[in-house]
């Protein structure tokens, strides 16, 4: 396994929290998040194989990427919240499904897995794009304002997708995308003891917010934030974050 891409923030002492991105982004979405947490929360931001600093390799499937999170939240020393959006969350689930004890609850946004497809336009318009203004329209699919993609992001993004060996790990994780649910479903119940909040927005067109969390998690409650797209945590940065800090007992 290789080493974790690990940054921390916020007070050593604060509620403990490991935060993890999706596909083709790096800890950096997490922008607005962390200065709101940064008083009273532990914060580590991650980046997963094949993203941001992560060595630009991929593990393998979803079960391969369970053990790199696993990892981080082991080096904790107590239970850690995972707080994960999209294909992170996939990943934060088959993490939290291997090591429980390890998890204090789960904070899911616009979370990959849960029986809602990854739109495959989207995907696919990321892969094909050739410049910046092909990765801008297609990475504004995500936001109901794709105006806040702004050029640098976009270029960002490319630069990624054209690299020789991130652009490889890029397009693995690509391909595990249309079958994280039938990958995640047998790990599900185990989660069920834990505290699960999910939050969606209700015009996301990335991945759908589901009609119902599933059946063997009966206690976990959905948060669904009213015109926000798949970025919540970006375009409706207040009331996502007040959810979060709700979730975590700070509010």
């Amino acid at each position: 396994m290789s080493a974790v891409a690990l940054r921390r923030s916020g007070p050593q002492q604060g509620v403990p929290v490991l935060a993890v991105h999706g596909f083709a982004a790096d800890s950096s979405v997490w922008m607005l998040v962390e200065p709101a947490l940064k008083d009273d929360v532990a914060l580590g931001l991650i980046d997963l194989p094949g993203h941001g600093r992560a060595a630009p390799v991929v593990p393998g499937g979803l079960d391969a990427f369970g053990p790199y999170l696993a990892d981080a939240l082991a080096e904790q020393g107590a239970p850690v919240w995972l707080l994960a959006h999209s294909f992170g969350a996939a990943v934060a689930m088959r993490a939290a499904a291997l090591v429980p004890e390890d998890v204090a609850g789960l904070i899911l946004i616009a979370p990959a897995g849960l029986g809602q497809a990854v739109a495959p336009d989207f995907i696919a318009a990321l892969l094909a794009a050739q410049d910046a203004d092909a990765m801008r329209a297609a990475l504004g699919q995500m936001l109901t304002r794709p105006a806040m993609i702004t050029p640098a992001m976009a270029q960002g993004v490319l630069a990624q997708m054209q690299h020789p060996e991130r652009g490889a790990a890029l397009r693995a994780v690509a391909a595990l995308l249309p079958g994280l649910a039938h990958a995640l479903a047998p790990h599900l119940p185990t989660l069920a003891p834990l505290p699960i909040h999910v939050i969606s927005g209700t015009a996301d067109r990335i991945i759908a917010p589901p009609a119902a969390l599933p059946a063997c998690w009966p206690d976990a409650r959905h948060h669904v934030i009213e015109g926000a797209g798949h970025l919540p945590q970006l375009e409706a940065a207040r009331p996502t974050i007040t959810t979060i800090r709700t979730a975590l007992g700070l509010a």
